[in-house]
């Protein structure tokens, strides 16, 4: 029995709509058809044409309408499976054809999937078998799938062990018209029409132009907590039998077409989640056509933007960033690291570009561009006039992160630590390139904060300070040759947060890395014992020794020197000379010592020394 259901519409979606429902027993003889495609009997089947005017509905039975159903959203973590499949550029390489030393096995026999047709259209119905990569193990297995729907600019496939359990008719609807004809950004524009506008037509490998939807459980380790949603797989823009060092070395086979793998387990198929899903990963796709080297952070940020840009959620990333703020923009997590903040780290650095530098051609650019990483960036910036530095950019970015400075999110990250109580004593940390961090000081009225860092041309070191008075200043803390930096805060300074920041330009920019220490106290507090010493092998040399009551970072006490005529008449001698760490112990740092030569017409008992610190007087004394 075959049902006829017509849709008609006076506000249609633009493409031409259609799915089927196939319920014919499996026993059925099935039809071979040209390519390897098979047609199956049909029993009962839905057709949504291109409305045309008032609803008319001719059905016998009122049960499609079960076919509807949408489930509950989900609140589980998903995550994109490309980087596994694209590692940072790595590329599949074309594997000659050739005699096998050793019988060949069941796998190694099979040929690769057929190249769709380019014309005429599939028929809906028709079956294929899939190539999918099994992240389990890193080896391919085979997918049986049906033709379930056809839209203007895709094929909707569904794995046969998924249908009528977790995809239904509706589910395959609704994933043609968020792709082809509605979005939360734009009710008159899909997912393709969306990203294709800026960032230009997928390639077509296959040639029917269209991107192939595969709705399968995808195989992976992970949890209902956390799964793998989707992915796009680089390889099936291929031909041949290819290797990928991510398959252990296996050969592994290309679809030849323009796919895109979107899970049905735990992903909801018929949530907006997985439209979200499906928007995230055509921009791999799109990124791809552009730069198939493209390092992953700016895959993944540009794939996360594209979701954005369509009006999906991408909260989910933003507050994975805002619990762990200190990780670095220009790396992506191997193996089963959490890779979330990564997301949103990424995302929002493009964000910040979109809404400061350009709009959405600055993502164009980026995107078009052949350059990768930060290279990439800096070329797009440029060409749309942008003349700051890539490191000028990322302290920008990591200010603003703190203070929220976006239209389109609201942040609030949270600080690595916050100190209530001073003095802090020596604390250390370590900066991957292209991170920052985030330390908070409450009553900080009149603190000394002290820094130092071991790569101090490549730091940047800003306090964001709070006032009881209700401004925000921002305060750079310029380090000096010695690595050393401090910064006396206001007296209405009641809240405030320590950035520093990594932001290295080198060949392997994400391998950089550096250590940095820090302090507060109440400067005021600080007390010393000082000494002079003469030295007992060469007379004439002499040491200014100070003790601090206080481990000092990124402090220097200063010695001056000054002339006595005996009759309180005092000239210069030196002035506010660095005194130099006499231990290394980070939480030591008390020691310090200035050694000098002393002229032969100078009598030791006219020289008087002080010492300061941070302009104030700690100690003062004479040679004798």
């Amino acid at each position: 029995m075959r049902f006829d259901f017509e849709v008609r519409s006076s506000n249609p979606p633009a493409p031409l709509l259609q799915a089927a429902v196939l319920a014919k027993p499996k026993s059925v003889a099935r039809n071979v058809m040209e390519g390897g495609y098979t047609q199956r009997h049909v029993k009962s089947e839905i057709h949504l044409t291109k409305p045309q005017g008032k609803f008319k509905i001719l059905a016998k039975f009122l049960l499609v309408g079960l076919l509807l159903l949408v489930y509950p959203y989900s609140s589980s973590a998903y995550l994109c499976g490309t980087p596994h499949l694209s590692n940072s550029g790595q590329q599949e390489e074309f594997v000659r054809q050739k005699p096998l030393n050793r019988q060949p096995t069941a796998d190694t026999r099979q040929p690769n999937a057929p190249a769709l047709p380019a014309a005429p259209a599939l028929p809906i119905g028709a079956e294929r078998t899939f190539f999918a990569p099994d992240f389990r193990s890193m080896q391919q297995y085979t997918v049986s799938a049906v033709l379930r729907g056809v839209g203007s600019f895709c094929y909707v496939f569904v794995e046969e062990a998924e249908w009528n359990t977790q995809v239904t008719a509706g589910t395959v609807q609704a994933i043609i018209r968020a792709f082809e004809a509605a979005t939360p950004a734009n009710p008159q524009q899909g997912i393709y029409s969306t990203l294709t506008k800026f960032f230009g037509a997928p390639p077509d490998i296959d040639g029917n132009g269209r991107v192939i939807l595969l709705l399968l459980n995808i195989q992976d380790a992970r949890g209902a907590d956390r799964y793998t949603a989707g992915f796009f797989n680089p390889a099936d823009q291929k031909r041949g039998l290819l290797r990928n060092p991510g398959f252990r070395k296996f050969p592994i086979r290309s679809n030849e077409a323009e796919m895109l793998y979107i899970d049905t387990q735990p992903l909801n198929p018929n949530s907006e989640r997985a439209h979200n899903v499906i928007a995230h990963e055509f921009q791999h796709l799109l990124n791809w056509h552009h730069d198939s080297r493209e390092v992953t952070w700016v895959d993944e940020g540009c794939a996360v933007y594209a979701s954005f840009l369509c009006g999906y959620s991408v909260q989910e990333h933003v507050t994975a960033f805002e619990k762990m703020p200190s990780i670095s923009l220009v790396t992506w997590p191997e193996g089963d690291a959490d890779t979330l903040p990564h997301y949103g780290a990424a995302f929002l650095w493009m964000l910040y570009l979109h809404e400061q530098y350009g709009g959405i051609g600055t993502l164009v650019e980026i995107v078009q561009n052949r350059g990768t990483s930060l290279t990439g960036i800096s070329g797009a910036l440029a060409s749309r006039g942008v003349l700051q530095t890539i490191p000028d950019l990322f302290i920008e970015w990591k200010l603003a992160n703190y203070l929220s400075e976006y239209r389109a999110v609201t942040l609030s990250l949270t600080p690595r630590h916050w100190h209530h109580s001073y003095p802090s004593g020596a604390q250390q940390g370590q900066l991957r390139n292209f991170s920052a961090e985030y330390i908070g000081f409450r009553d900080a009225e009149g603190l000394t904060l002290g820094f130092s860092s071991s790569s101090p041309a490549s730091s940047a070191v800003h306090a964001i300070e709070f006032h009881n008075t209700g401004t925000v200043d921002i305060n750079e803390i310029k380090l000096s040759a010695g690595n050393t930096g401090s910064l006396v805060l206001a007296n209405t300074a009641a809240e405030v947060i320590l950035v520093p920041s990594l932001q290295m330009e080198a060949i392997n920019v994400s391998a950089q890395s550096s250590t940095y220490q820090y302090s507060a106290t109440r400067g005021a507090h600080i007390t010393f014992i000082t000494a002079a010493l003469p030295n007992p092998v060469h007379p004439r040399y002499w040491d200014i020794i100070a003790e601090s009551t206080e481990p000092l970072v990124g402090l220097t006490p200063t010695v001056t020197l000054m002339l006595s005529d005996g009759n309180r008449t005092e000239r210069l001698y030196q002035e506010a000379q660095p005194m130099y760490l006499i231990t290394q112990d980070l939480q030591d740092n008390r020691l310090y010592r200035f050694s000098f030569l002393l002229e032969p017409e100078i009598a030791p008992k006219s020289v008087i020394y002080q010492v300061s610190l941070d302009s104030r007087s700690v100690g003062t004394g004479s040679l004798f």
